[in-house]
């Protein structure tokens, strides 16, 4: 990958810039999946010189000064670094790419949507790996829990495991640097690097005298996106982690296996899955689902279409169904919550959800492996439920205490046992509006 200059990262900007205009104006180029076109910026012109000459301006017939924002952004990209004088009076040598960066998340961050944003080539490089199902990292699943990040599981046959990671763990810093006040995401991006390389966690554990400084030697992780088993009464639990690229097939071949061991009811775990691609939601959902939408979208302007339930999908033995999900329950997972809750093809049990109701599409900048990840659509449940900031209510509400969390006191999934017990060759529907009357 070449090294940008100054030159080709403002052209970025410009082409941001021109992309957010042509939105504004209420363009959407949209693809399949609505993935609008990569931006081209080979098209665009180059300025000459790796500063702007600071001519006057031009003005209007009523002497107003028109100045596009990419002539501003020139003129105060040169006044840095012409002039800027350093924290101790004798300058610096000024990064273009940090200067350019920063411009790119300031106009984002002035959109106040804390889901459209600058992805640099590192986050990109990451969000891909996710959804493609594997990355680097020490293969431990963390939550945050009041101002503490803690370890809340770890996989087995992972770094984490064999360096003795244990769930509850709360770590205090990465590589030395404290986390303290940091959002998951960032501890997230601290932890995870190449294969093969070593990261220092500070640990505090119950028992511990002081924190102890734990190194880790970072692997390609693949985390399990299916765990399945059968429980007693031929109950099937499929727990679903994530929707990055195999969901749909892992869910499929685990069906097939609960099928062929005699299921009878099946408890689908949603909760804690942040979500994913939004086709994978759509293929999921469709194993439930047996016709009509899953999931409307709506895009800028107003004008809806529909995601119908894919054909094929639906081919397993129909059994009565409940789905369990919380407050870390979001997006993709939520469209899946949605159809089935609208659609009649279980239960929801548990909390309500995060409430994430918007879309974004992936916009690479591949001179230099970056990319803008920006809102474009708003989507709705198949009767028309926004849930932006609401979330999915349960059809039955089942709260977990911090009690129930620390003696693995399960009572959602108890909860769902016992619907599906009631009514395991009926729908589970009628015992609860029942027990609701």
């Amino acid at each position: 990958m070449r090294k940008l200059g100054i030159r080709d990262l403002c052209l970025v900007l410009f082409c941001l810039l021109l992309s957010l205009a042509a939105f504004a104006a209420g363009f959407v180029s949209a693809g399949k999946d609505f993935v609008p076109e990569p931006v081209r910026l080979a098209a665009l012109p180059v300025p000459p010189d790796d500063t702007m000459a600071l001519s006057a301006p031009p003005r209007d017939s009523s002497g107003e000064v028109q100045l596009s924002p990419v002539e501003a952004y020139y003129r105060a990209l040169s006044v840095i670094q012409r002039s800027y004088y350093g924290k101790n009076g004798e300058g610096v040598t000024l990064d273009s790419k940090r200067l350019t960066y920063a411009a790119i998340k300031g106009m984002l961050a002035s959109l106040n949507d804390r889901y459209t944003r600058f992805l640099e080539p590192d986050e990109f490089r990451r969000m891909e790996e996710e959804n493609r199902g594997e990355f680097g990292g020490i293969g431990a699943r963390l939550e945050k829990v009041k101002d503490r990040i803690l370890i809340k599981d770890v996989l087995k046959n992972t770094p984490a495991q064999r360096a003795g990671l244990k769930p509850g763990d709360t770590i205090l810093a990465v590589d030395g640097v404290s986390i303290a006040g940091m959002s998951i995401y960032k501890a997230v991006d601290l932890i995870r690097g190449e294969r093969g390389t070593i990261v220092k966690l500070t640990i505090l554990r119950k028992g511990f005298s002081k924190p102890k400084v734990i190194s880790v030697k970072r692997d390609l992780i693949r985390p399990e996106v299916i765990q399945a088993k059968m429980l007693e009464g031929n109950i099937a639990y499929i727990k679903l982690t994530a929707f990055n690229q195999t969901s749909d097939q892992e869910l499929d071949r685990a069906l097939a296996e609960m099928e062929r061991r005699n299921m009878q009811g099946l408890i689908l775990d949603l909760r804690d899955n942040p979500g994913g691609l939004l086709s994978e939601a759509v293929a999921v959902a469709s194993r439930f689902v047996k016709e009509g939408p899953v999931v409307i979208i709506q895009e800028r302007g107003g004008r809806r279409r529909q995601y119908n339930v894919l054909p094929g999908k639906h081919n397993h033995k129909p059994v009565p169904l409940v789905v369990l999900v919380n407050k870390w329950s979001a997006s993709a997972s939520e469209i899946v919550a949605g159809a089935i809750k609208d659609t009649g093809a279980g239960l929801v049990v548990g909390t309500e959800t995060w409430g994430k109701g918007l879309v974004q599409t992936i916009n690479p900048i591949p001179e230099d492996g970056s990319a803008v990840l920006v809102t474009t659509h708003r989507y709705f449940t198949p009767r028309g439920t926004d849930i932006n900031h609401k979330g999915i209510q349960p059809d039955v509400r089942v709260e977990l205490t911090e009690k129930d969390i620390e003696t693995m006191n399960d009572r959602q999934l108890k909860e769902a046992i016992a619907i599906l017990n009631g009514q395991r060759f009926g729908s589970p529907v009628k015992r609860v509006q029942a027990q609701k009357g």
